[in-house]
């Protein structure tokens, strides 16, 4: 039988072990995240800091590749993004819960309801030449 040593970590080699994971991790995504600060939030929660906009979008396109290395090295259950102090998304590694919490998405998405809404406005009344009488209902 071998006898194994079994030896304490200090919290300096936990550091430096959660530095070299965490320079790992970069390794793989070196263009999208060479810019970022990230940190994780005890140890479900992977977050990103990004400084620039467009390291967002790069992000954000790496953003599924980058939730299975997370879970792989750093043991992270999820990802939050962040840009200029606000939380751009949120999505966990089973990606079962996903979700947008932008400005942006959300200006987008009113823009296009109003866009939806002035077509609609234009279109009604319907044209003369339009023949209820053409449209059918299947039964079942």
């Amino acid at each position: 039988m071998i006898a194994m040593a079994l030896t304490e970590m200090t919290f300096d080699d936990l550091m430096r072990l959660e530095q070299f994971r965490n320079e790992r991790l970069r390794s793989f995504f070196a263009e999208s995240l060479l810019h970022c600060v990230f940190r994780r939030d005890g140890h479900k929660l992977l977050l990103i800091y990004c400084p620039e906009a467009w390291i967002v979008d790069k992000v954000l396109t790496d953003l599924e590749e980058l939730c299975d290395y997370a879970w792989l090295i750093l043991g992270s259950e999820a990802i939050a993004l962040y840009f200029a102090q606000e939380e751009i998304c949120r999505i966990e590694h089973n990606r079962i819960h996903y979700e947008i919490q932008s400005k942006i998405h959300n200006r987008v998405h009113k823009a296009s309801i109003g866009i939806r809404q002035n077509i609609l406005r234009k279109s009604w009344p319907p044209q003369k030449n339009c023949n209820r009488s053409s449209f059918h209902l299947k039964s079942p």
